[in-house]
């Protein structure tokens, strides 16, 4: 975006600070006009005032005032990212946003009225802004990186950015210039829902504050991760996050800062003392998406009566499946040439999405009223050449996915690949009656990052490991389908997985991109002819499964994880249940939501200097709750001056509170009255 700035609106506060409202047009590059400040509040901020001191962000609005006979109608664009607003004094930023698109009623009795604006900070606007991965596909991303993001893409004008330095991947490291945030890492599929509907910006943030136990919050040109139970060091960064310097947090005495009014007020706030914070576990299931054949672009249509049987086919192009396919001397095929088959589909060499539909025609008639399709992969492995002989399909590819699988952590679990073959060894495959004793085999390829599956373990070295699953043909004849030989055994702890097992490693997750790949049927070892295999045969109900351990606890697959404390269970006043969306792993299985610490999960190894321990966020947030609401506290709302040392990070006191220690918790700031209505919340 290009921003370059269309009006101007000066004014001066009653203290005499030179303020002036600048709001810039993107893509604009004609002329800057002046506008006239309303004399009573030209400028005034609201900051979001909910009581709980652990909400993921605190946030603000603005409202500019105008004098004037201009309706500026164009400022109420639907872009909320086409007018930026900055308020500077004395030529710094202490307010960023952007124009609100809005509907709204103004004078039109006087030739001379004032305009009233709404603005909404810069971060705010994220709640309008979807994800996006910045790659070709998902991958993970670090917490640190999902900061850099929303800061750069919120495109405020910000000054500074303050981060508490609390957490660390162990004691000793704390002293360090380690970076923790960079370190843990998370599937970007954590921000896309089951039909790849990303979330806003603004969820990723505020899900990213909720893990970390902070709030954001965006403040006099400045943005501000508060831990308010952190009283330590706060690093203060550029705006893109590379450079910083160490900063301390500061007390003041609202007395000693002045009051700019007398409407003060006292509130009680309840304590709580049961906490419940639930994690919303995204789970992977299903790996191989399915393919709808409704939805495919049909190829073409193919109907073939052999005596009194008929053969119905519908050849589709694929969407989900990547499909390999093969002249007749086995070489890869071009689309173009693929094109050419149209009239004669089940002559190509590969792999093909059909519906299929077998009837017989009885008196003249087919015995059936309405189609009964079959959803179906057809593969033809040979084609028979001028001498009689047959050209044969071995160790090429004819499936894999057209797009990328779930990107997670993969462990503590087991994959099973399942579906059935029906082999044929009519050259028109059309189905036949042969029996067949021994069973076919087909190579896959399985891998998760750098790791291959050779059928036994995830190896990683240079060369591509492949392994072997089998289809058992015992006394059947070719008309029946043969399901893939089941390896799961009694003793593997997967309730309900059925077909060939995979088993993930159990302690060390693999992470990376998936991919898989299927070869050719092949005949089993022996006195077997490439034949036995079929001149093609017909796939069904491909599928690709994973399934958490059940030895773990008695989490299911598909269910959250709950952590709660109660005190004094005679009387419970509950908390609002708190719900998290990024977690740490507690043998919750291959999840897209949990974060990874390095190479491993993170569980409860985090480093916290509030409590001086490891200990997993959603307990950490747990016991803080329970320290912060043990009790009643009080609320405090003041008219002070509006003083550059008040920040977020101030902890205020009262000489009439002997005792207390108070964080802001919002407020409104008027900038020429130079006046701030501070809400304040005790810090226990």
């Amino acid at each position: 975006m290009s921003y370059e700035t269309i009006y101007i609106i000066p004014f001066t506060s009653i203290d005499g600070h030179r303020y002036e409202i600048e709001i810039q047009k993107d893509g604009y590059t004609g002329d800057v006009i002046s506008l006239t400040a309303s004399g009573d509040e030209p400028f005034t901020v609201s900051i979001d005032d909910e009581r709980f001191v652990y909400t993921p962000t605190r946030l603000s609005t603005a409202t500019i005032r105008i004098a004037g006979n201009d309706y500026l109608q164009q400022l109420f664009s639907v872009n909320y990212q086409q007018y930026r607003v900055t308020l500077l004094c004395d030529g710094v930023p202490v307010w960023c946003g952007f124009t609100k698109p809005e509907l709204y009623t103004q004078d039109y009795a006087s030739e001379i009225f004032v305009l009233e604006v709404e603005c909404i900070s810069a971060m705010s606007v994220l709640e309008f802004i979807d994800y996006t991965i910045e790659g070709k596909d998902k991958e993970f991303v670090s917490i640190w990186h999902l900061l850099q993001r929303c800061i750069s893409t919120a495109s405020g004008r910000y000054n500074s950015v303050y981060i508490p330095h609390v957490y660390a991947s162990n004691k000793e490291a704390y002293s360090t210039s380690e970076n923790i945030l960079s370190e843990m890492t998370l599937s970007e599929q954590n921000f896309f829902d089951e039909d790849d509907k990303p979330m806003k910006l603004k969820e990723v943030l505020e899900e990213i504050c909720k893990f970390l136990n902070w709030t954001c919050v965006d403040w006099k040109g400045d943005l501000y991760f508060v831990d308010i139970d952190h009283s330590g060091v706060y690093y203060k960064y550029d705006v893109m996050l590379e450079t910083k310097t160490e900063v301390s947090v500061n007390t003041l005495l609202v007395q000693n800062i002045g009051f700019a009014g007398s409407e003060h007020s006292l509130d009680i706030l309840p304590g709580y003392n049961k906490v419940t914070v639930k994690c919303s576990n995204y789970p992977v299931g299903q790996i191989f998406p399915d393919e709808d054949l409704n939805k495919l672009k049909l190829y073409t249509s193919q109907d073939k009566q052999s005596g009194d049987k008929v053969t119905a086919k519908r050849f589709y192009y694929p969407n989900v499946y990547h499909l390999y396919h093969y002249n007749p001397k086995g070489s890869p095929l071009s689309e173009e040439d693929f094109e050419t088959y149209k009239n004669n589909p089940d002559s190509l060499m590969g792999c093909m999405v059909i519906k299929r539909c077998e009837y017989k025609i009885v008196d003249g008639e087919p015995d059936i009223s309405n189609y009964n399709w079959e959803n179906l992969l057809q593969v033809r492995r040979g084609t028979k050449r001028s001498d009689g002989n047959y050209t044969w399909l071995s160790r090429v590819p004819i499936l894999s996915f057209e797009r990328q699988l779930p990107v997670a952590a993969y462990l503590d679990g087991a994959v099973a690949i399942s579906c059935s073959v029906q082999v044929t060894q009519n050259d028109d495959l059309s189905t036949d009656d042969k029996k067949r004793n021994g069973y076919v085999r087909a190579l896959c390829e399985f891998s998760i990052g750098d790791y291959y599956y050779n059928g036994s373990s995830f190896v990683n070295n240079s060369a591509i490991e492949r392994f072997e699953v089998k289809f058992p043909l015992s006394d059947m004849a070719g008309s029946g389908f043969a399901s893939i030989e089941n390896t799961k055994k009694l003793s593997q702890p997967y309730d309900g997985l059925t077909g060939y097992v995979i088993e993930l490693p159990k302690g060390k997750p693999l992470t990376g991109d998936v991919k898989f790949k299927m070869f050719p049927l092949q005949p089993q070892p022996g006195n077997y002819t490439e034949s036995f295999a079929g001149v093609g045969y017909y796939i069904k109900d491909l599928k690709m499964e994973y399934k958490r351990r059940n030895d773990l606890d008695d989490l299911s697959d598909n269910s959250d994880r709950t952590y709660e404390n109660v005190l004094n269970e005679s009387y419970i006043n509950e908390l609002d249940e708190i719900e998290f969306k990024i977690s740490s792993y507690n043998n919750d299985g291959t999840c897209y939501s949990k974060v990874m610490l390095g190479n491993d999960y993170l569980k409860d190894n985090l480093y916290n200097c509030i409590l001086d321990k490891n200990i997993r966020p959603e307990e950490l947030l747990i016991t803080r709750c329970i320290n912060q609401y043990k009790a009643t506290k009080i609320g405090l709302t003041q008219i002070i001056k509006n003083v550059n040392d008040i920040t977020p990070l101030t902890r205020l006191t009262d000489r009439f509170m002997a005792g207390k220690v108070f964080v802001i918790a919002g407020g409104d700031i008027d900038y020429y009255a130079n006046s701030f209505r501070c809400k304040m919340i005790e810090l226990q």
